[in-house]
């Protein structure tokens, strides 16, 4: 058997026997913009695998990585498309509130004899997409910066959900989502691959579809786009409807998780949310980035917060890192002449 250890080690082994087939994968990763965020995750397993000597790469704690990066991946999938157009969209928080309470509500539960059984699926997500609706008239037709008109639905979905719910914990006796949610097929979570399977689905609408293109190109530049002929305004609202039906699918899932509903289910989502955006190498300033690189940028923050768990480190200085992750992504993916100016 041929010696690969040593100087080089195995990967200079592999290296220099299938020369081609590196530059190829090095190559691919480039172009589809992920090869930085696939040098990170590579870099956070590595550290954490020695940190927990070997522990963090156990099969259990690779199962627990994936099933918790699920639900921020939907998440994050659903409000990149929204940064991608040159915007952003706070209304995160309050759309999970709203929509945990309706499935609450609707699902079979102890406090009325309601029971939509998987109805809840389209409901939920029409109840999310309504509000990206209203989300997406504010930011075109009254021509509000999608930052506050975003925020402004945030607290006033997040008031609906405190005044229909009642702040009350609503037990979910309809336990279908919630095995869904936990259920496993050939050893990886069934939720983790309904995430790569929306990641791919959006990806394949952004890169071979018109209003993929026209998204970038609103994203790349806004007033070229206009004079293109691109309808502006139909798109972003499109694209507002889109991420909420998606936050919408995400919060009853989440829902489905904890195994109860409540109006407070929405509470510290946003955070995380851009956080794996900005991560996953989403240009804050619009026409950079993909599906693929919101729900890759929520397995590596979920990956590193992992890892601090399991090392035992406070969950003060998570935050710290947390933040510090944040302010170095968007640092590295800002475009800067966009902006003109910084104030």
């Amino acid at each position: 058997m041929t010696e690969v250890s040593g100087k080089g080690g195995t990967l200079t082994w592999l290296r220099e026997r299938f020369p081609a087939s590196f530059a190829a994968a090095r190559t691919w990763l480039r172009r589809f913009g992920i090869l930085p965020q696939i040098l990170s995750l590579a870099i956070i397993v590595g550290v954490f695998a020695i940190g927990t000597k070997g522990k963090y790469l156990s099969w259990a704690n690779i199962q627990t990585i994936l099933s918790l990066a699920a639900i921020p991946a939907i998440y994050a999938i659903g409000l990149h498309q929204t940064i991608i157009l040159g915007g952003i969209d706070l209304s995160v928080q309050g759309v999970a509130s709203l929509c945990a309470v309706f499935v609450g509500i609707l699902l079979k539960n102890q406090y009325n004899s309601n029971d939509v059984g998987l109805w809840i699926i389209p409901i939920s997500m029409a109840i999310g997409g309504a509000a990206g609706v209203i989300s997406g008239l504010l930011n075109t037709g009254l021509r509000i910066p999608s930052f506050i008109a975003t925020l402004g639905m945030s607290w006033i979905l997040y008031g609906m959900a405190v005044f229909i719910g009642k702040a009350v914990n609503v037990q979910i006796l309809d336990t279908r989502i919630e095995n869904f949610v936990s259920a496993t097929l050939f050893g990886i979570p069934q939720i983790a691959i309904l995430a790569v399977l929306i990641a791919v689905i959006v990806q394949m609408v952004q890169d071979r579809t018109r209003f993929g293109r026209y998204m970038y190109a609103i994203g790349g530049d806004e007033v070229i786009a206009r004079q293109a002929g691109v309808k502006v305004k139909g798109i972003k609202i499109a694209v507002f409807t889109l991420a909420g039906a998606i936050y919408g699918l995400a919060s009853l899932l989440l829902a489905g998780r904890l195994g109860w509903a409540t109006s407070r289910m929405g509470a510290g989502l946003l955070f995380p949310t851009i956080t794996a955006v900005t991560v996953g190498g989403v240009a804050l300033t619009g026409g950079i980035g993909g599906a693929k690189n919101a729900a890759l940028g929520a397995l590596i923050v979920t990956a590193l917060n992992d890892g601090l768990v399991l090392m035992q480190v406070s969950p003060y200085i998570q935050q710290a890192v947390n933040g510090v992750v944040l302010i170095t992504a968007v640092a590295l993916t800002l475009d800067r002449k966009k902006l003109g100016f910084i104030k």
